[in-house]
């Protein structure tokens, strides 16, 4: 009897080794599907948000003379940025657009964003190495300080999380044409000068992008977040949040900002008919005053 019992309690002692085995393997499959182990985050932020319009130049003029947003580099030819504390907003339009007979209401969409990535040969193999596609690199040159040409920028495209009138990228420049983290910290200080402008404007919060496939999409942008589960929002560095919301279209629908005080961004809105839909909680620029973009304003709460 004690031998048979003995041989039960290496049984037992067995299987109470092989379900501890499995519960580690399950904890470990768990914590994988949370967070992808990189060497090297993709992102740094999101570096500005571009805005297409029929007529940029107005919009421009909304941005920088009614809003009063830091001027990032003034609008010319068919093109302009100005700073929105923590990210750009570049308001354009593609020149074989321009020369129409047809004269068409001014619309704007949000068609795109680029991000700040990691130095970007780390994260191409990094990409690689995780299976997320990109575009061939593509460089932009333009005159360098010293007056010589030479590459400005290079510009790498993410399919995966791009659609039809969206394009999402990756955009690093040369640190011999423009030092990033010195000029967003300049606009910034711009700002926090002016005390936000009108508005009193401290950020964009969020960038709401609607999806019709959500699972879908939360696991691509996921990948590219290293984080694969939780909610549909994920933030990079000091920039704005992406947040996925279902809708009947691929589209980035909205964009936050996060003003010092509602109150007194509503009285600004008010005063100047610039006013859309307000609650308690939140308000809105008029669309039809920003060319059809939509715009939230929160509080600092």
């Amino acid at each position: 009897m004690r031998s048979s019992a003995c041989k039960f309690e290496i049984r037992d002692s067995r299987f109470e080794i092989c379900i501890a085995a499995v519960l580690i393997c399950l904890l470990q499959m768990g914590t994988s599907a949370q967070t992808v182990k990189r060497r090297v985050p993709i992102f740094r932020q999101i570096d500005h948000i571009l805005i297409e319009s029929k007529d940029p130049k107005a919009l421009f003029s909304l941005f920088s003379d009614i809003l009063r947003l830091p001027v990032d580099s003034p609008f010319s030819g068919n093109q302009g940025f100005v700073s929105a504390g923590n990210v750009n907003l570049e308001v354009f339009r593609f020149p074989e657009q321009q020369g129409t007979s047809v004269w068409r209401a001014p619309e704007a969409h949000y068609s795109g964003l680029a991000f700040e990535p990691n130095p970007l040969p780390d994260v191409l193999k990094e990409l690689q190495t995780s299976g997320i596609p990109y575009s061939p690199p593509e460089t932009f040159e333009s005159t360098l300080p010293g007056g010589k040409r030479g590459v400005a920028s290079t510009r790498v495209g993410l399919p995966s999380v791009s659609r039809a009138g969206i394009f999402v990228s990756l955009l690093e420049y040369s640190p011999v044409f423009l030092q990033v983290d010195a000029r967003r910290k300049q606009l910034l200080n711009q700002l926090a000068f002016a005390k936000g402008g009108p508005l009193g404007l401290l950020s964009v919060d969020e960038i709401l992008i609607a999806t019709n496939n959500l699972a879908k999409d939360k696991e691509k942008w996921g990948a590219l977040f290293g984080r694969t589960a939780g909610p549909e929002r994920w933030r990079a560095g000091e920039g704005p949040a992406i947040r996925l919301v279902s809708g009947s279209k691929d589209e980035i629908r909205e964009i936050v900002f996060k003003v010092e005080s509602l109150d007194r961004a509503k009285d600004f809105l008010k005063k100047n008919g610039l006013l859309g839909p307000a609650s308690a909680k939140d308000i809105s620029i008029n669309p039809s005053k920003v060319q059809g973009l939509r715009i939230l304003i929160k509080g600092n709460s």
